[in-house]
């Protein structure tokens, strides 16, 4: 005889009410609606943004707008001011309304037509195509800054005469970094109301600090060392979203070269190259600077051990975060070695199609199970 299930209580029964209620909470619903309005409400707020730039602040918006222009400066550079918050505010929306454009409208159908079959799979290409398509832009640009500044490729002008020729800005150094920053509020928000995947602290961590690297950098003037810094950063990344591209459109082999290549860069810029950045920033100072203080924030001076030290802290945490990751990517290419395994262990399954796989497995055995059943009934017919 086979036993009957126990009958939930009415007790139990609420709290599961209860339970399911909260989850589909006001703030629940609020960021559903966001994350699948992305371009509406973006491009609405855009369209006003430009709008009142156009007709009522008359081109000067500071939404829009750079500001902060040194007068009588022959080489028209910028400082650093309060106003730019609102530049970064644009930015981040802009790149809302630029990443679920590129993801959801190209990207993704994309995607569909070459073939691809898992809904997740659709989605995490496009996440990461939109990623490979940013990081190469802004790696680019952040390259040709530091080429066309005296800090290529030579850190003691990280503090060289500081803070004369760093409390200054071009306007390409000062929009680059700006909008940097949009990137990564913007980043932020995306991590706060899409889907939460089990590297979501370790994320949210990294965000955080980065933007508080960047924050402090622009403040104290010291933006040629967040220069090199996110250009160690976006460097290894084109390979690390490249090689998840290839993946997902079958490329097993491209994948595979990509990953070596993301491998190699990733010690060079995010270790090696980033020892030497944060060495610089803490013993190289000293030599080049000196013990002695130079505050003076009305002529753009922050320098001090301690404004040293927590920006040192501040890179030492990412660095830690990095060889985490890094430790990850060892798991990776044991997985290769042992298993041929190439999946991303970071984050959800990239390739969670084990359900889809287990379901039709089940289907397929439920099917042949009524066929015989059939066959039995029609045989005692």
């Amino acid at each position: 005889m086979v036993e009957q299930p126990a009958k939930q209580s009415y007790f139990a029964d609420m709290a599961a009410k209860e339970a399911a209620a909260k989850r589909s909470s006001v703030a629940d619903k609020a960021c559903q609606w966001i994350v699948n309005n992305q371009i509406s409400w973006s491009a609405g707020l855009l369209a006003v943004i430009h709008a009142h730039d156009f007709f009522l602040a008359g081109g000067a918006s500071k939404l829009v707008h750079l500001h902060h222009q040194i007068p009588n400066d022959a080489q028209g550079r910028y400082a650093r001011g309060r106003d730019d918050i609102y530049y970064i505010l644009h930015w981040a929306i802009a790149f809302t309304l630029i990443r679920a454009t590129i993801m959801y409208k190209i990207l993704e159908p994309f995607a569909k037509w070459y073939g691809v079959k898992s809904a997740r799979k659709v989605t995490r290409f496009a996440e990461q195509g939109w990623l490979t398509i940013y990081y190469i832009l802004s790696n680019s640009t952040g390259l040709y800054v530091m080429y066309h500044h005296p800090h290529w490729m030579n850190t003691s002008q990280f503090w060289a005469n500081y803070p004369e020729g760093h409390k200054q800005m071009t306007a390409l150094m000062k929009s680059y970094y700006l909008i940097q920053m949009g990137f990564w509020v913007q980043q932020i928000f995306v991590l706060m109301v899409e889907e939460r995947r089990k590297d979501f602290v370790v994320m949210f961590i990294h965000h955080i600090v980065t933007c508080n690297l960047m924050g402090w950098s622009l403040y104290t003037n010291y933006t040629r060392v967040g220069n090199a810094v996110l250009c160690c950063m976006d460097s290894s990344d084109i390979f690390l979203s490249g090689t998840k591209c290839m993946r997902y459109l079958g490329f097993e082999r491209a994948a595979v070269v990509s990953f070596v290549v993301f491998i190699v860069s990733w010690i060079y810029t995010r270790h090696y190259l980033y020892f030497k950045i944060t060495h610089s920033v803490f013993y190289e100072t000293y030599d080049i600077i000196g013990p002695s203080t130079i505050w003076d924030p009305a002529n753009g001076a922050f320098y001090s051990r301690a404004s040293i030290g927590g920006f040192t802290f501040l890179l030492c945490t990412l660095q830690v975060l990095i060889i985490y990751w890094f430790a990850l990517v060892l798991r990776i290419i044991y997985r290769i070695v042992t298993q041929n395994n190439l999946d991303d262990s970071r984050s959800d399954s990239e390739d969670n199609d084990g359900d889809d796989r287990a379901g039709n497995k089940a289907a397929g055995t439920s099917s042949k199970i009524s066929k015989h059943k059939q066959r039995a009934k029609s045989k005692d017919d």
